[in-house]
This record gives C-alpha cells, sequence and structure tokens, in this order.
C-alpha cells in the first residue's frame, strides 16, 4: 500500500484543526451561556428597579380605583399587540406587601409568593414553559420581572450555529490551503528525486544540501554518504578488476609460451619440461583465481554472524595441519607454542580459518628454505587472547607497512609468485570481526615479521 506524505499531513492537519475547533466552540458555548446568564439577569434586575420607580407614585390612586371595580390591574389582552415576537416572553408582575395583585403584563402567568425578602432569582415552570424570575421588594410592594428561557437558549444557539456553521464552511478551504501549502513545501523533495532519476548510474557525486530544507536535509546527506561509498566501491571493484586482469594476464601469457615451446620441442626432455612449467603456470593462476574468489566474497559481505564460540587453539592447529606440507617443501619449521589449552572467543569459524590461513600461508610464502614460522598464543589480560604469527622472513619495512594490506601490493617483493591478496583478504576478515591486526618486528631475530592479533574473550 502506497503511503502518501501529502495526505497523511493534510489529514492530520485537518484533524488537528478539527480538534481544537471543537475544543474552542465548546468553550465559546460555555463562556456565552455564562455572559448570557449574566448580562438578561442583570437585565431583569434592572427593569424590575425601573418598574418600581415608574409605578411607585400612581399606585395608591389607582389601587383605591382598582378595589372600587374590584379587578386587578391588567393589561387589556384583546387589544395587546406584540411589537416583537420576544415580547411574548417576558413579563412583569406588581403585587402590594398581603399579595394583592396590582399590575401584571398581558402575558404574565401568575408567579408564586416570594418566600425572601431580600432581591432573588428563582426558576418557575409555569404554563408548560420555564420562566426565569427575579423578585423584588421595594417598601409596600413585591416586583416581579421574568422572561422565558427559550429566549436565552436561542440566543446562545444562535452563536453558536453561526460560530459553527461559518467554522464548517472555512473547514474545506483550510483543507484545500493546507493541500497547497504541503505541495509547495514537498516541491525540493520533487526536485532532488527529479535530479536523482535523471542522473545517470556513473554519476555519484553529492548533491548541494545548502538550498535544502532542513526537514530533509539529513535524509540527503545521508543520500550523499551512500552515493560517496557507491563511488568508492565502484572505483574498487573497476580497480580491482583491471589489478586481477592485469595479474592474471602474466601467468596465462606464461602458460601460453610454455604450451608453444611443448609444441615446438623436438625432443622429449624439453617438452616434459615446458609441461611442468605450464602446470606451475596453472596452478598459480589457479591460486590467484581462488584469492579473487574469496577476497570478492569477503568483499562483499557486509556483516558476519559472529556470536558463535570459536577455540583459536583447535583453529589455529587446524590451519597448520593443513598447511604442513607447504612448509615441509621449504623445510620450513611450522609450530604453535602456548600455555592454554583453550582460548574460546566469538567469531565465525569458516571467515576466521580464511585469515588465519592467509596470514600463516603469507608468512611460509616469504619465509626462505630452513626457517621458522612459529605461531604464539597467549592471555596477557583477563579480557583478551593474543596470537601471533612469528616468521624468519624479510620482514616489511615501516614505509611501507600502512599500504601492505591494499590489494596486488607486493612491496619490494615483485619477484615473488604471490598473488598480493592474503593480506587484503585476511585485513577484511578482521574488519567483519572488529579485530585490528598489527605489523610488527620480530621480537626474536633481527629479521622476520610479527603479525599481531588480539581477540576478545568470551
Amino acid at each position: 500500500m502506497t503511503v502518501s506524505i501529502r495526505k497523511r499531513l493534510l489529514f492530520l492537519l485537518v484533524g488537528v484543526i478539527g480538534s481544537l475547533w471543537v475544543i474552542v466552540t465548546w468553550r465559546v458555548y460555555i463562556e456565552t451561556q455564562h455572559e448570557v446568564e449574566e448580562l438578561f439577569d442583570a437585565q431583569l434586575a434592572q427593569s424590575a428597579r425601573v418598574l418600581f420607580g415608574l409605578i411607585k407614585h400612581e399606585v395608591e390612586d389607582q389601587e383605591d380605583e382598582a378595589e372600587e371595580k374590584e379587578q386587578h390591574l391588567v393589561l387589556d389582552f384583546d387589544t395587546f399587540q406584540p411589537a416583537h415576537r420576544y415580547e411574548q416572553k417576558l413579563a412583569f408582575l406588581v403585587r402590594s406587601i398581603d399579595g394583592k395583585l396590582l399590575f401584571r403584563s398581558a402575558t404574565a402567568p401568575l408567579f408564586s409568593m416570594p418566600s425572601e425578602d431580600i432581591p432573588h432569582y428563582t426558576n418557575q415552570a409555569l404554563e408548560g414553559h420555564l420562566w426565569r424570575v427575579f423578585t423584588l421588594r421595594e417598601g409596600q410592594f413585591w416586583v416581579q420581572t421574568a422572561e422565558r428561557y427559550d429566549i436565552r437558549n436561542e440566543l446562545i444557539h444562535q452563536v453558536i450555529s453561526s460560530t459553527l456553521s461559518i467554522l464548517l464552511i472555512s473547514l474545506p478551504l483550510v483543507a484545500l490551503l493546507i493541500w497547497f501549502s504541503i505541495g509547495q513545501s514537498l516541491k525540493p523533495l520533487h526536485q532532488v528525486a527529479s535530479e536523482i532519476s535523471a542522473r545517470r548510474p556513473e554519476q555519484l557525486q553529492q548533491i548541494d544540501v545548502n538550498e535544502i530544507p532542513l526537514e530533509i536535509r539529513e535524509l540527503i546527506n545521508a543520500l550523499n554518504a551512500l552515493f560517496s561509498r557507491l563511488h568508492h566501491a565502484f572505483e574498487n571493484e573497476r580497480r580491482f578488476t583491471a589489478d586481477a586482469a592485469h595479474e592474471l594476464r602474466t601467468p596465462l601469457a606464461a602458460i601460453k609460451t610454455q604450451a608453444q615451446v611443448a609444441q615446438r620441442a623436438k625432443d622429449s626432455q624439453q617438452r616434459q619440461q615446458a609441461l611442468q612449467k605450464m602446470i606451475m603456470g596453472l596452478d598459480r593462476a589457479t591460486h590467484l583465481v581462488e584469492q579473487l574468489l574469496n577476497l570478492a566474497r569477503i568483499e562483499a559481505t557486509q556483516t558476519l554472524p559472529i556470536s558463535s564460540c570459536i577455540d583459536l587453539h583447535e583453529l589455529v592447529n587446524h590451519v597448520i595441519i593443513d598447511l604442513t606440507p607447504q612448509a615441509l617443501d621449504k623445510a620450513i619449521d611450522l609450530g604453535l607454542e602456548t600455555m592454554l589449552d583453550v582460548g574460546i572467543t566469538r567469531g565465525h569459524w569458516e571467515a576466521l580459518e580464511l585469515m588465519m590461513r592467509n596470514l600463516v600461508d603469507n608468512a611460509i610464502h616469504y619465509t626462505p628454505p630452513g626457517g621458522h614460522v612459529t605461531i604464539t598464543l597467549t592471555k596477557d589480560s583477563p579480557s583478551f587472547l593474543t596470537l601471533c604469527i612469528i616468521d624468519t622472513g624479510p620482514g616489511i619495512p615501516l614505509e611501507q607497512r600502512k599500504r601492505i594490506f591494499e590489494r596486488f601490493y607486493r612491496g619490494n617483493n615483485h619477484n615473488q609468485s604471490g598473488s598480493g591478496l592474503g593480506l587484503s583478504i585476511a585485513q577484511r576478515v578482521a574488519q567483519l570481526h572488529h579485530l585490528d591486526i598489527q605489523l610488527l618486528n620480530n621480537p626474536i631475530k633481527n629479521n622476520g615479521l610479527c603479525v599481531q592479533i588480539q581477540f576478545p574473550l568470551k
């Protein structure tokens, strides 16, 4: 399922804005309800005081007249024509201190008699409506002003409805603005994508981050780092291919030459010598191809499962047994010196065996006949095992040790028949195990090399 950042941001922002609007609307409703209650209650109180001031001086005369007519002083219901629809929802009523009705508006129901002398508000349900009543006692009169609650509710609902309608109408417009704003904000990302898609495979130059927004700069930096690694990898592959072709050309040319010699040979001895040299050339080419395959395989590996427990004592003995025939051919004394029965570390057996085999093979290869190749395994600290491969060969000058792990680099030993890949393979295996290969002088004799590796104990 394809995920759109633009849609996700749109839904997220619209959801957040909508939620905020709901909260704001609810808050507006609460505040409006409170303010309407305060305002209308104040108007009821003010109306009661104004009404009392108007009737105060006339009540006594009209009261006598009302007694003679034996009727209440009420507005004429038949001729009453409200000027506004809300007028029917407003009412007032005036009583004497003994409860006698003196005045009332045409729409006023008979509100209950007050039970307190102090001004107060009450809610009364009369004739199917809820009324808000303010009662005021001044002198010998009770004045009650009232209004129906639906006036307040209508006002509150009208305010909230207007607010909601504006918000609902504006929400699609806000969503549209957000949609276009997100699109504009994502333009740099589209530009980078277009730039990358237009590149040819060999174009791995860095992307300029000066005009890149901060939010995607981390992504661009990661891409630049990837381009840098790819460029480095491609350069290594090109150099590896060129070097491999160059290295293979020599034994193949020698094999061809010896084949031609054997073809033109007039006696069996000359032919036999040419065939023997052909076999030696094939052995060298085979060894080179094997090393190339090993290097290609180990170079392509990014991580190794190094959780297995490896006994270095057993591993070294296994390598010594395999390489003993090669050492015997040169009368080289090959052996292991250690006081440890076992040396447990964590690693990948096949990879460590490949590293050890190349290091020991390299030592045997460059040690002259009758020399010594000694492998030592010691525990110099509570947390590390130290393995040393010591030979009595020519050694490696200090100025060449930085380059000795490069592929096909042989230093001053150009005349040797090695592939120049053994130390490169060993170095790569060490890197995958987070190990460090150190090149030191032979600690026992003046000549020779000591290859030292420290393994963490399990």
